[in-house]
């Protein structure tokens, strides 16, 4: 058997509209040492059906169908493990390849080999905005457990060396993960990798706001996404557990935090859902780290440079105050001054 210089692995669910383009911009490249994977996470649309038509007129093609949803995650590591390629690409199913990536791909690795991973830009879309990935100096696994500079990452945005790849995904658990599986994928996988080089080249492009690229605005997917937060957060401090290495994770569920409050919780439709959910928050985070953010949340209220009328009728406000309730709750309950 051949051994394809490229594995794609491509995650699918529910993206009937988009699935197409995504499969299209693999198999219209112009370099084809490649092996495509396509796994159908249980969608309940009409994504399955295009992709079989796909694989019927293409042997490159493999299709891997989850029987139920098993999350992105799962997804993944089936994905790595039917690998056969030198190196692994994984695509969301509602994004797609530019034109020429593979052959761009394949020039730089032959320019640049032996690095574990090569990170590339990509353009969001419809926005066309592009983005580069940052050239990181400093350790790049210990900087996920810092306060600042946080390398918060995408797994679509590299080309991995085949060999590492499997070695980190065999050594994560395979549990249901949504919206937060690439972060821990990425702090597993830099556990493992030396060299890294970046392609400053557009390779793909990453669409916002359809499909997998969703961020959620509602009550259940929100307690859905704070699940996968606090499974994500005691995966990392097993995995640090079993290599014996002493590093806190503070500062890291910190900033997990944050995120979710900022992009997930203060984001909901209905204000009763928000208050509802910063209730719960002590299901989810240890009470001293979400103390500690809403403390400073607190401070930065106190701190606004706008006259009283403007603040009492500012959305901001309304939410700071609701910010603030559950707080004072968590003051009296552990008689914190």
């Amino acid at each position: 058997m051949m051994i394809p210089y490229f594995s794609i692995i491509v995650l699918a669910y529910n993206v009937e509209k988009y699935i197409c383009r995504s499969i299209s911009s693999i198999l219209n490249q112009n370099f084809h040492d490649f092996e495509l994977i396509i796994i159908n996470d249980c969608s309940t649309d009409t994504t399955l059906s295009i992709i079989n038509e796909f694989a019927k007129s293409n042997s490159k093609i493999t299709v891997i169908n989850h029987l139920k949803n098993e999350s992105q995650h799962v997804a993944r590591t089936n994905g790595v493990a039917a690998a056969n390629g030198k190196y692994v690409l994984f695509l969301d199913g509602d994004d797609y390849f530019a034109e020429n990536a593979f052959a761009e791909l394949y020039k730089s690795i032959q320019e640049k080999p032996g690095y574990d991973i090569y990170e590339y830009g990509h353009i969001r879309q419809p926005s066309g905005d592009i983005v580069f990935p940052a050239l990181l100096d400093s350790n790049r696994f210990l900087l996920f457990f810092g306060r600042e500079n946080s390398p918060w990452q995408s797994m679509c945005n590299k080309v991995f060396l085949s060999t590492l790849i499997k070695k980190a995904f065999a050594s994560m658990e395979q549990v249901y993960i949504t919206n937060i599986e690439d972060l821990y994928e990425s702090i597993v996988v830099a556990f493992y990798t030396d060299r890294i080089f970046i392609i400053k080249k557009v390779i793909m492009n990453y669409q916002i706001g359809s499909g997998v690229s969703t961020t959620y605005r509602d009550y259940n997917k929100t307690i859905e996404y704070l699940d996968s937060v606090k499974r994500v957060v005691d995966l990392v401090k097993l995995f640090l557990s079993r290599h014996e290495l002493n590093i806190s994770c503070d500062d890291f569920e910190y900033r997990i935090l944050e995120f979710a409050a900022h992009h997930y919780i203060r984001s909901q439709k209905d204000t009763d859902d928000l208050k509802k959910l910063f209730s719960l928050l002590p299901e989810f985070f240890n009470v001293r780290i979400i103390i500690e953010y809403l403390v400073s949340v607190e401070e930065s209220y106190k701190k606004l440079s706008i006259s009283r009328k403007e603040i009492l009728s500012s959305k901001d406000y309304r939410i700071g105050r609701t910010l603030l309730k559950p707080m004072r709750m968590l003051k009296r309950l552990f008689k914190i001054q």
